[in-house]
């Protein structure tokens, strides 16, 4: 697969092998043993392409029909869409998860914060205020930290992977025949 000049291109045994697991053929060369759509979703989201975007596939000269095309496309637009929506419920989901997660982190906060307090009033010269005062900020930090890193960072991965399935869902697709040369 190669992903230069906004075309990516897939050697694949059947048209299927585009969105499901390929057989593997022990010795060969050709095809490969990851789904061809998967393929194109790390490529783009390792090394985003702007549209257009060319998926070519190249296939055996006997796997080839009038059709072919035409329904890589339509399947590739539904696998898109799908995903999608998938990605967006996990989203949310994520988000609300790490705010319901307040309802935990955010008394172990105000017990941090209480606990720095009472180390404020302790005496200078007491040798436990420094273990009190790194106990109550670490709490006020562990309290806040899970949620907020729920609702910031654990997004950022599906939303890069519907940004690629974005530029996947209007990309051109032809079907070539793979040269004998490159087969096994």
């Amino acid at each position: 697969m190669s992903g230069t000049a906004g075309v990516i291109k897939l050697e694949l045994a059947r048209a299927e092998d585009m969105f499901e697991t390929p057989t593997v053929t022990l010795g060969s060369t050709a095809g490969g043993t990851i789904a061809g759509i998967d393929r194109c979703l790390a490529e783009l989201t390792a090394h985003p392409l702007r549209p257009p975007v060319h998926l070519e596939l190249e296939l055996p000269e006997a796997e080839i029909t009038p059709g072919t095309g035409a329904s890589v496309v339509t399947t590739l637009q539904r696998y898109c869409d799908e995903h999608h929506r998938h990605n967006e419920n996990q989203i949310r989901g994520m988000k609300r998860s790490g705010w319901r997660a307040l309802r935990v982190g955010f008394p172990i906060t105000l017990l941090g914060l209480t606990i720095v307090a009472i180390g404020g009033d302790m005496s200078k010269s007491d040798p436990f205020q420094d273990v009190v005062d790194i106990v109550g900020w670490v709490l006020a930090w562990l309290g806040l930290w899970y949620p907020f890193d729920k609702v910031v960072f654990y997004p950022t991965d599906l939303v890069r992977e519907n940004r690629a399935l974005a530029v996947l869902r209007t990309a051109t697709v032809s079907v070539v025949p793979r040269s004998e040369s490159t087969s096994h």
